[in-house]
């Protein structure tokens, strides 16, 4: 596991600077539109999301395969898997564009709280992402293919460039007074854009890519059989983060959808940064495993450990004790107030579900799928389960309630790793995760009695900087972090030396 240390970090700047953007604009944009017309925004967005499971696990086995034969140098294998990945894409984008538009004046009339006088711009929206879904779905081809060829810096320097040039286009055309529907056609055609600048940048890396339409069942055979699990992990990965923000619109209008999917975006940011610093693991585990170097297995789990659930509380905390206060002077207080409350409880699932990010590329590089597809399924299905009768009842609290259950197999799913194959003592386990409950509950009593008052951004960044302080302090003498570690992190953050040859 050479570089992890580059990884990670090139894999975080990779990740925080679309959240940057985000967080600079979406206030803007919200105020903009108004809340009823971004919530009508977001479910236009996640239509095209929900429909992605039709992806059949192809994107992963893209990446698998074209990465294989390329290291062959059997550049003729690699035009078989984009031709038939192509026959694949189109004809399930179709499907899933037509579906889209089937069922746009169902969901817009019968589904979805829509006020009478934004019903015709809803159903005009659910039309146009019924394109843009097409469009980006067969984008899903190229966009992986630099992954394929291990140019990751490529990939993610287009997509950030796609993202921001498609998020100043909106607040452009926001500032012009245009609406919902100019808006979406701006992100359908930056899906367009996207597609050919991810083209000519893999034309250039691998200049024998030949695209045309080609069907070889040998080829079908091999991803697919590959990508099965990874296609119905998909399927209940969507239930997580989108079908509740149909729920809700079903129930309680597309206000609500707005007022739930803010502080629920600012938590999948902080899970989505988890997720990108530790998806290094996949590659280094299956060389391993390779080995058969349980050993070395072990005091990587036990290593990553460490480090996710340090960083996990601090981001946990800070936005159980300063996340209303940041939502108040980022949406403003009157946004704020129907979102309050919510926050909380979300970040707890969030620190939860982080220290899940480990086992999950742990039992993937061990070849174990079929676990991650039953854990996902399990509490994807609770979830739904729970989001169908609390929301209804409980409003917000109950879709934030809900979210709670995914964590139901959190238990057997660790205790299966830690005992069964990476043979970890359950006490050194215990020890760590005990100790970071009770800081969670302290925390949570703070929250609960004492009000923090936070009037300003430089008031906000004192406070959080004195949350991080006060916090690695006690992540240290607690012993949840090792003083070791974090000599090994500075270490790792000074610049080699330069070694001179006469």
């Amino acid at each position: 596991m050479k570089n992890n240390f580059k990884n990670i970090l090139y894999n975080a700047l990779g990740y925080v600077f679309p959240v940057g953007v985000a967080l600079f604009t979406t206030p803007y944009i919200v105020h903009k539109l108004t809340p009823e017309i971004y919530g009508i925004y977001v479910l236009a967005i996640f239509l095209m999301g929900v429909m992605s499971f039709l992806d059949l696990g192809f994107g992963q086995g893209i990446v698998k395969f074209v990465s294989q034969y390329e290291a062959k140098n059997d550049y003729e294998r690699i035009n078989k898997i984009i031709g038939v990945s192509l026959i694949i894409y189109l004809g399930m984008g179709l499907l899933g564009c037509v579906l889209i538009l089937l069922f746009s004046n169902c969901l817009v009339e019968n589904v979805f709280k829509i006020s009478r006088e934004y019903v015709q711009a809803a159903s005009l929206a659910f039309r146009i992402v019924a394109f843009g879904f097409l469009i980006s779905f067969v984008g899903g081809i190229f966009s992986n293919l630099p992954k394929a060829l291990q140019r990751y810096d490529i990939s993610v320097k287009i997509q950030n460039i796609v993202f921001c040039c498609s998020t100043i286009s909106v607040v452009i055309l926001l500032y012009f007074r245009k609406g919902l529907i100019e808006v979406l056609i701006a992100y359908v055609f930056f899906q367009l854009v996207g597609i050919i600048i991810y083209y000519n940048a893999s034309k250039k890396i691998l200049p024998t890519i030949i695209v045309k339409l080609e069907f070889d069942k040998a080829v079908f055979k091999e991803i697919f059989g590959f990508s099965i699990f990874t296609a119905a992990n998909t399927v209940t990965g969507n239930i997580v983060v989108r079908v509740d923000k149909m729920i809700i619109g079903g129930f309680l209008g597309t206000s609500a959808v707005a007022y739930y999917s803010i502080p629920f975006m600012i938590v999948q940011m902080c899970a989505g940064f988890i997720g990108a610093i530790t998806q290094h693991l996949f590659p280094g585990v299956s060389y391993i495993q390779g080995l058969k170097n349980k050993e070395r297995l072990t005091e990587i789990y036990k290593r990553a450990f460490r480090y996710v659930i340090s960083l996990s509380l601090i981001i946990a905390i800070s936005l159980i004790l300063l996340g209303d206060s940041f939502l108040k002077l980022w949406m403003g207080q009157e946004f704020a107030l129907k979102s309050s409350g919510i926050l909380p409880i979300i970040s707890l699932v969030f620190f939860f579900s982080s220290i899940t990010s480990i086992s999950i590329w742990f039992y993937t590089g061990l070849g174990h799928t079929n676990i991650n597809l039953f854990s996902s399924f399990v509490g994807s299905a609770c979830y739904l389960l729970g989001a169908i009768f609390l929301i209804p009842k409980l409003g917000l609290y109950g879709a934030a309630l809900s979210f709670v259950l995914i964590l139901v197999p959190f238990p057997i799913y660790h205790y299966y790793l830690l005992k069964k194959i990476l043979g970890i003592s359950l006490n050194w386990y215990f020890n760590i995760f005990m100790k970071s409950l009770l800081l969670l509950g302290f925390t949570v009593i703070i929250k609960t009695f004492f009000y923090i008052r936070v009037n300003s951004i430089i008031i906000l960044f004192v406070k959080e900087v004195e949350i991080i302080l006060l916090l690695s302090i006690l992540l240290i003498v607690l012993g949840i972090f090792d003083r070791k570690e974090m000599f090994f992190v500075i270490q790792k953050l000074k610049p080699p030396k330069v070694v001179k040859y006469e």
